[in-house]
């Protein structure tokens, strides 16, 4: 058993998927290197690698510090829009008035720039986390409540009829049939809401704060720090990677049985 363990992760790493993209971005690298250091590409604007590296490890402590703010405005921001969203979608799909009432002005709240309203949330609100998660809330809830109105749409009604003759009533006809066929839906709107809701935090602390990793890029714009810009970037990179490998892990788990997330050689 921990033969075939060995034998998968060796697979793993030297499969292409890994391999090829790691050999691209090394070579890419070593370009971006040589036409710094060489003069082509002007230093204070596109400082060279080692110099990004020594600026990573000379900040790692007060990265971290903000990168945790915003990781943490992320996950709120996130855990609000996948239950507003899903609750609000299940709403508006099962009730016409709703739908006819309250779903419009949902699709005007989408709609407006969230960059112009931020300063007035800012205002509400106050500096402290709540604006950042709203912002990231207001971008990341929409997509979810459209893939699950969607989802809930598609199911048949010939099902809904059947299960409903065996007696089943409204609560659980919603837990074992509406909701389980439309998960695949909801799913896949999770990791477009996830990338969207990281965007959602970082525009909020452009507008109004004093922690987080969009105040590290202001505040390196603002004193013309190009190496620890490129730092930022490269912390906010990272957690919008982790938390899309996390959504994505969670899809498996929720459903494993379906074509999307089922192993090629799965039968």
């Amino acid at each position: 058993m921990e033969h075939n363990w060995i034998m998968w992760i060796i697979r793993r790493v030297t499969s292409q998927d890994i391999v090829l993209p790691t050999l691209l971005l090394i070579v890419l690298i070593a370009c971006w290197q040589a036409l710094s250091t060489s003069g082509i590409l002007p230093v204070y604007l596109v400082p060279p690698p080692s110099v990004v590296a020594a600026k990573a490890w000379e900040t790692k402590g007060l990265l971290w510090f903000h990168a945790l703010v915003t990781s943490y405005e992320v996950l709120v921001g996130f855990l609000l829009s996948v239950f507003g969203g899903v609750l609000l979608g299940a709403t508006v799909i099962s009730s016409k008035i709703v739908q006819k009432t309250v779903y419009p002005w949902l699709v005007v709240v989408q709609v407006i720039p969230k960059v112009a309203v931020g300063p007035l949330i800012v205002i509400w609100l106050g500096f402290g986390f709540w604006p950042k998660i709203l912002i990231a809330f207001l971008l990341g809830f929409f997509p979810i409540m459209i893939s699950t109105m969607h989802g809930l749409a598609s199911v048949e009604k010939e099902k809904i009829y059947l299960l409903q003759t065996m007696g089943g009533r409204r609560l659980s006809t919603f837990r074992y049939l509406l909701l389980q066929s439309s998960l695949p839906d909801i799913c896949s709107s999770f990791k477009v809401a996830i990338t969207l809701v990281t965007i959602g935090a970082i525009v909020g602390e452009f507008i109004g704060s004093d922690n987080g990793l969009g105040y590290v890029l202001i505040s390196a714009n603002g004193s013309l720090d190009a190496p620890l810009l490129f730092v930022a970037l490269l912390w906010i990179t990272a957690i919008s990677l982790i938390f899309y490998a996390i959504v994505t892990a969670i899809e498996k788990i929720l459903i494993p049985w379906h074509v999307s997330v089922r192993s090629p050689t799965t039968t």
